[in-house]
């Protein structure tokens, strides 16, 4: 598990999903970015937000919407935490 700036990320069993924390709230997403393929786990999560580590884009991590960086897919999120189940992403 990595600590990032307000949150941790951590890849799950299979490699295919990530766990990531956010206060008191944990989701799911896909290991890697729409975009080009990153590895999400090397990204950098700031308030509910996650960058991914190659090209910058980033997510809000309550919805999936791209919110800047470079046009790809939104990400699918589940969510286990307070604040109900997420919403799936456009991609």
């Amino acid at each position: 598990m990595s600590d990032r700036t307000h949150g941790s990320i951590e890849e799950l069993p299979g490699g295919a999903t990530l766990a990531v924390r956010v206060g008191d709230r944990t989701v799911q997403v896909p290991a890697r970015c729409p975009h080009r393929g990153a590895p999400l786990v090397k990204g950098v999560v700031n308030g509910t937000f996650l960058e991914c580590p190659w090209h910058g884009a980033t997510f809000d991590l309550r919805t999936g919407c791209r919110v800047r960086g470079p046009a790809c897919a939104d990400l699918t999120i589940a969510g286990d935490g307070p604040g109900g189940a997420g919403r799936p992403g456009a991609g």
